[in-house]
């Protein structure tokens, strides 16, 4: 399962499209898409546009969301932070 998620990160939107598209194309059933933050909605963004502009087949499955603690390196305090998972299946 390892293999089948993607980090949603800085790259343009595009990228990650194309990568989804890449991982599904080459035999995998599903994909799970991981953001954290500000990125939340570019994750959205990209399940959205591979649903309806790239693969009709592509269905969204289940969505969680929740809240991670995270400790930075060298800071003593603790934050929270809101995260995502959607998957994609066939």
């Amino acid at each position: 399962m390892e293999n089948d998620t993607i980090f949603v990160g800085k790259k343009p939107i595009m990228a990650y499209v194309v990568a989804v598209l890449t991982h599904v194309n080459s035999g995998h059933d599903f994909v799970l898409l991981k953001a954290r933050g500000s990125m939340i909605s570019k994750a959205v963004d990209i399940s959205q546009i591979i649903k309806r502009k790239f693969s009709k087949d592509l269905k969204v499955g289940n969505i969680e969301i929740g809240t991670e603690e995270i400790i930075s390196e060298g800071d003593v305090k603790k934050r929270n932070v809101s995260y995502i998972s959607i998957e994609m299946k066939r």
